[in-house]
């Protein structure tokens, strides 16, 4: 026997799905927690969770619901302000708190109103005009004039637990009552804004339920049950007016957050904006509050269509006049308005399926609006992300960006993320959970979506916009703020956790376990087998952490050919070789790191080889 060669194994960045392992030879084809920078793969950074408390519960650490959406701003004290908008609360962080902006929907000031029962927790409340809430809605009490009433006193927030009629509506007040009686004075308390759906989903009319019945959010007394139909989850848009904050609940109003009356002070309603708003966004710099998909200034029927604007540097200015400059325009084509971003000069619009341009002209026009593509629409309402006036979204089978025109992104991961059998595959049910964030410093897109095997955001897809690459992985986030405001790029998890990313190298202190395999190789055409006795890695490791490299071995390219497992073996920063014996026809690299605190990053590899026969 000759002795082996050296041999050294070029790869391409980035990874391709869209062939098969033996096809791909010469790149990569799989992976986890890895990032290709200047062409190199390494390790994507940790991430590290935020100690944070609310304002009025010092043992809870996280936000009330799931995010949907999230924004961060400074206002004119250079104060720093992060918002995100969930299914259940809008909430505030700020210096290292969170707090509860909800808006509130009814005040109400009823006498009377409390039945206890003698040993229980849970107590009646009795509203004489409908009270519209369903289980799992928030309430707020500010005050109660017979405290405390049978030994129980209400103050601050409570979630409804059940709902008998259309006039009473029951809590848990955590205070056993000592007698049953109906009475406490004059009770003082909020209907916060009702809780909204976590996902999408259906929902049956007749028979689907029993007539008269509690339910889940929005499917209970008092809520219409006509039909089947679609239940859309919840979701919010962002903006700031200045040093405040604008928020919209889908399908809902439109409030401000005065930063000036601090964090304690709930969001408030916007005065003679239009009543329903799927999306708004603040136009720059022409200072205009847009809404799209909103109610018809003529007949106030609402249409997924209009576009509204209020009258420029105004928040309440709506109605069009010969002296102001608010107006309305339908989109002529699409069957909604999914989403809006903001870039350079212009609005960019999203239907299902057309785009349109949105530019500030002036005069009595005041917005020119003009179609840029049709068959492009986006996924979502925040699959769509700006960077530096270039726009990137996810549509219904394609990557697309628009530089003044509209391209479809050549992209390695198609068939994974759009064909019905791709391993990566939207959950297409879950699509509009589907959101897009930067992160500047590695030049990366990164969306979170469901997988087509998860109901929540489960896993991610980076574009590395500055060198064309895409790469994958799975992390449980919902929402990204990109770094900016502040130190690090910050994301919520599906439980509300805050995590700063791209800090060390680990899991929140456990080990971030990061893969990456290699197509399958040969000699020549594959004619001969080889055998492989060495491999010389080119890796940047961490004293004392180390990563493992396993050998995968095949003699037929078919997708369900056995492989066989060399490995793994370790290899540290005092290694200089692997000495190993493995025969085969195709082989293929597969790098582990799973220890805490390590970190990589693979450069030319070299593997010692001859051939070795035809047979097998």
């Amino acid at each position: 026997m000759t002795d082996t060669k050296l041999q050294t194994i070029i790869m391409k960045p980035g990874i391709n799905k869209d062939v098969t392992e033996y096809m791909a030879e010469g790149g990569w084809v799989d992976c986890d927690w890895v990032r290709f920078r200047q062409g190199r793969p390494e390790k994507i950074g940790g991430f590290v969770s935020e100690t944070v408390s609310h304002r009025n519960d010092a043992l809870n650490t996280k936000f009330t619901g799931v995010a949907r959406d999230i924004i961060a701003w400074n206002d004119l004290e250079s104060k720093d302000y992060f918002v995100a908008g969930t299914h259940l609360k809008l909430e505030i962080f700020f210096e290292n708190q969170i707090y509860d902006i909800t808006p509130s929907r009814q005040s109400n000031a009823v006498t009377d109103a409390i039945t206890t029962t003698s040993g229980l927790t849970t107590i009646d409340i009795t509203d004489t005009s409908p009270h519209n809430v369903a289980i799992g809605d928030y309430i707020f009490v500010n005050s109660q004039a017979t405290s405390p009433f049978n030994g129980v006193t209400l103050l601050g927030e409570y979630t409804v637990t059940s709902v008998s009629t259309a006039n009473t509506f029951s809590i848990d007040t955590g205070q056993v009552a000592s007698s049953s009686g109906t009475g406490g004075g004059v009770l003082d308390y909020e209907y916060l804004l009702e809780v909204g759906f976590q996902d999408t989903g259906s929902i049956t009319g007749w028979s689907g339920s029993t007539w008269n019945t509690e339910g889940a959010a929005g499917q209970g007394w008092n809520r219409p049950r006509d039909g089947v139909g679609g239940i859309d989850l919840r979701n919010w848009s962002l903006d700031t007016w200045g040093e405040d904050l604008i928020a919209n609940v889908r399908g809902g109003a439109i409030y401000q957050w005065d930063a000036t009356t601090g964090a304690d002070v709930r969001a408030s309603l916007i005065a003679n904006a239009p009543p329903n708003n799927n999306l708004i966004l603040v136009a720059q710099p022409s200072r205009h509050l847009v809404s799209f998909g909103t109610n018809l200034i003529s007949s106030g029927f609402f249409d997924p269509l209009v576009i509204r604007w209020a009258s420029q540097e105004t928040l309440t200015d709506w109605t069009p006049t010969a002296l102001n400059t608010a107006g309305e325009f339908r989109l002529p084509k699409g069957n909604k308005i999914v989403g809006a971003v903001q870039t350079r000069g212009e609005i960019v619009i999203f239907t299902d399926s057309e785009v349109y341009s949105m530019r500030f002209v002036g005069g009595n026009e005041v917005f020119r609006i003009t179609p840029l593509g049709t068959n492009v629409g986006a996924i979502s309402q925040h699959c769509m992300i700006d960077v530096n006036g270039v726009i990137f979204w996810i549509g219904k089978d394609n990557f697309y960006m628009y530089d003044g025109v509209i391209k479809i992104l050549n992209s390695t991961i198609d068939k994974y993320l759009f064909d019905q059998a791709g391993e990566g595959r939207i959950n297409e049910t879950q699509k509009e959970k589907l959101h897009a964030g930067i992160n500047r410093r590695f030049h990366e897109i990164w969306w979170l979506y469901p997988r087509h095997d998860n109901s929540e955001c489960s896993h991610y897809v980076v574009y590395n916009y500055l060198e064309n690459l895409y790469y994958f992985g799975e992390v449980a986030r919902t929402v990204w703020q990109e770094k900016g405001v502040f130190e690090r790029p910050y994301a919520i998890s599906p439980d509300g956790t805050l995590y700063s990313h791209e800090e060390g190298v680990d899991a929140d202190g456990s080990p971030k376990e990061a893969f990456l395999q290699s197509a399958y190789f040969d000699l020549g055409d594959g004619e001969d087998q080889m055998f492989m006795d060495k491999i010389l890695p080119d890796i940047k490791l961490v004293p004392n952490r180390g990563i493992e490299i396993s050998v995968l071995i095949r003699n037929y390219p078919h997708p369900n050919a056995k492989i066989q497992t060399k490995g793994p073996y370790p290899f540290s920063d005092l290694d200089n070789k692997i000495s190993m014996r493995a025969r085969g026809r195709q082989m293929a690299l597969l790098y582990t790191s799973t220890a805490t605190g390590a970190d990589f990053e693979i450069g030319k590899m070299r593997i010692s080889v001859q051939p070795d026969g035809e047979r097998e």
